[in-house]
């Protein structure tokens, strides 16, 4: 290019040349640099921030996790606790025999010692086996055993109670008291099972867990 004719031009015109070199110049800096470098700085930021924002989420959602794991090994917790309170069927015998051999240990009398019908809890659940009971003993006593029953690790509910026909022997108030002793127990139905049989052990209808008549 032949730039020979800038030489002849007036000052005025050269500097208007070489202004408009310059803003030709900046233009394609502008135009061919700085927008694509602008335009991808703006697009790493978006990046960035899209990426700060999936950080807080994942961040909430990992602090989310950890309060679950924490409630759920509460509720597991818990869980072990009710199921220990709520033995299943088979072990029901068992329990029963503990609350009448509990009673016997601390001096009271079974008269009577009557297994009701078996009843299905609120959505069938647990199942509800009340025995009807007599016993002997001094008043003190039979309180230590309602307290005691009351402490067992499995639920045995004392209703029903009523005291009576009070007598004096040995220096000693003794009275008989009739109550409902009833156990609770998770049903686990299993195939092949005969439910209407009493489990083995299970005090028998009318029975004496005492052995005195």
């Amino acid at each position: 290019m032949n730039l020979d004719f800038i030489k002849n031009l007036p000052p005025y015109q050269k500097l208007l040349v070489l202004g408009l070199v310059n803003i030709l110049i900046v233009a394609m800096f502008f135009w061919f640099f700085y927008l694509p470098k602008n335009n991808e700085i703006a697009a790493l930021r978006n990046d960035v921030a899209k990426l700060d924002s999936e950080i807080g989420i994942n961040r909430a959602k990992v602090e989310k996790l950890d309060q679950l794991k924490r409630e759920n090994a509460e509720l597991e917790r818990q869980l072990a606790e009710k199921k220990e309170q709520l033995p299943p069927e088979a072990e029901v015998a068992s329990l029963l025999k503990q609350v009448s051999d509990l009673g016997l240990r601390i001096g009271l009398d079974f008269k009577l010692w009557r297994p009701s019908t078996k009843k299905e809890g609120a959505g069938g659940l647990y199942a509800e086996i009340p025995v009807d009971v007599e016993v002997g003993g001094g008043y003190h006593t039979t309180a230590l055993f309602f307290d005691s029953v009351s402490k067992l690790p499995r639920i045995v509910n004392i209703s029903n109670i009523r005291m009576g026909n009070p007598r004096v022997e040995k220096g000693r108030l003794l009275i008989q008291t009739t109550f409902m002793a009833t156990a609770f127990a998770a049903i686990e139905p299993k195939a092949g099972e005969d439910k209407k049989k009493p489990a083995k052990g299970a005090p028998a209808k009318g029975g004496n867990p005492s052995g005195i008549e």
